[in-house]
Order: structure tokens, then C-alpha cells, then sequence
């Protein structure tokens, strides 16, 4: 299931680098006491713990002020959320018309409309997607007594195989059931300039628990079960989908 959400604000809505783990914050919110602490504190369990909702970036592009480090987006904001777990998107949904405005931030903002947005993927085994927020695969291991993240591109075949590996995990959480199918995931641009068109190297959260992620925007080619489409389109491809990453469309 998925949603977008348009909200106002009296003031132009001023938002720091890093502003998803704000939007990651404000869904929190949304969310009813019981399922807030479920989805924070249990969750969908396999291998791992997910949250299994997935948010778009906000979809106006903000005015970058760089003097001070902010993005300006105006009075008006709007995004996607999905999921797979429709008491999920009802909960947001109940959540959104029973309060009267919403912290996202610093700034104060009115849900002005929610509509839902549903695809239909019938039969098909194959679909063509854009990444509106980075996809996100990588590997942490101990060198030195430090961890070191390495994060993986398209065009290396670690890249599939982490993707396949958290949408097995996030299936068996999900249906309780493994899942004995893979997703295949082809980019559709060129190695040659990947990096410098796609490649994004983004800042999540604030101060001392800021931190850096790499991931990869673009359009891809998904080839796939039926069921297994839709459920990566509502659930987000890659890891962090909570946090704001691999939001395709």
C-alpha cells in the first residue's frame, strides 16, 4: 500500500542536511502509541529486525541555502510512504486525520491531502523502475578495531546479492515463509558515468550520531515473480528503507 502525503505550513519549512531522519521521526509520530512501539521496538522479525515501511525524500526540491545549511522548501511539502503491512498504512492513515498538525522538525505542518497510490502489476514479470531515494547495500567488518562500511554499485555483483539477501529476510519476517525466488536488478545507464550522475553520498541524522550513506539513484530494470514486485515496491529495495532509502517507483 502506499500514500502521498501533502502537507502546509504558515512558514516556509527550513530543514537542516540530513532532514529524513526528521521525516523518519514525524512517521514515528503519526503512528498510534501501540504501533509505535511495536514497529520501534519488536518489529517484523527473520534473520533481522525491520520496521518494513519505506518513505520517499521530500518531492519538492528545496531552495539550497548554503551560507547557513539549510533547504528552504516553501509552504508546501509532499512525499510517498509505503509498506507491505497494511495495519501499517491504516494506522498512519487514522493517525493523520485524527491529529491537528504534526512536528517535522522545527516546523509545524497541516496534512492538506493524503491519497492513495496504487499500482497494479498483474501478470508481469518484469517492470522498469526509478529510484526516487538511493538504494543502499553494503558490508561492515572490523579492521583495526574500527568498523569500516564498504557500500557496493550496481555494477558489482555484491550488489544483487545484499539485495536479494535483505528481500529474503524482510519476506521471511513478513509472511513467515522463505522465499526461494531472487529478484534480478539490471541498471539501465552506463557504467562510465554512474558515478558521476548516480552515485549519492548523503548525510542521515545530526551532531555526534550523524553519519555518511552511499547509494545509487537511477532506473533499473526488476525482473521477478509478480508478488515479489509488488512486494519490493511497497517495502523498498535494499537496506535503510526505514531511514528513508531505496524508495523506487
Amino acid at each position: 500500500m502506499r500514500l502521498k502525503l501533502e502537507f502546509v505550513s504558515p512558514k516556509s519549512v527550513i530543514l537542516p542536511q540530513g532532514y529524513t531522519k526528521y521525516m523518519q521521526a514525524m512517521i514515528y509520530n503519526i503512528f498510534s502509541k501501540k504501533l509505535r512501539e511495536f514497529v520501534h521496538e519488536a518489529g517484523f522479525r527473520s534473520a533481522k529486525k525491520f520496521s518494513l515501511f519505506c518513505f520517499s525524500w521530500i518531492l519538492e526540491e528545496g531552495r539550497y541555502i548554503k551560507k547557513i545549511k539549510v533547504f528552504d522548501f516553501g509552504n508546501k511539502i509532499s512525499f510517498y510512504i509505503s509498506s507491505p503491512a497494511k495495519v501499517l498504512m491504516e494506522d498512519i492513515l487514522n493517525g493523520l486525520f485524527k491529529n491537528e498538525h504534526f512536528r517535522l522538525g522545527e516546523n509545524e505542518l497541516y496534512v492538506s491531502s493524503v491519497v492513495s497510490v496504487e499500482k497494479n502489476f498483474g501478470n508481469l514479470d518484469a517492470v522498469e523502475v526509478s529510484a526516487l531515494t538511493p538504494i543502499e547495500v553494503h558490508r561492515t567488518y572490523v579492521e583495526n578495531g574500527r568498523n569500516k562500511t564498504i557500500y557496493f554499485s550496481p555494477f558489482e555483483k555484491e550488489f544483487s546479492e545484499l539485495v536479494n539477501m535483505n528481500l529474503r529476510n524482510k519476506w521471511s519476517a513478513f509472511y513467515r515463509q522463505e522465499l526461494d525466488k531472487n529478484l534480478e536488478i539490471i541498471p539501465l545507464f552506463e557504467k562510465e558515468t554512474a558515478e558521476r550522475r548516480y552515485k549519492k553520498v548523503v548525510y542521515y541524522g545530526f551532531g555526534n550520531k550523524r553519519y555518511i550513506v552511499e547509494g545509487w539513484k537511477g532506473k533499473y530494470l526488476l525482473k521477478g515473480e509478480p508478488e515479489v514486485l509488488r512486494f519490493v515496491y511497497d517495502a523498498g529495495l535494499g537496506s535503510k528503507n526505514s531511514q528513508g532509502f531505496g524508495f523506487i517507483e
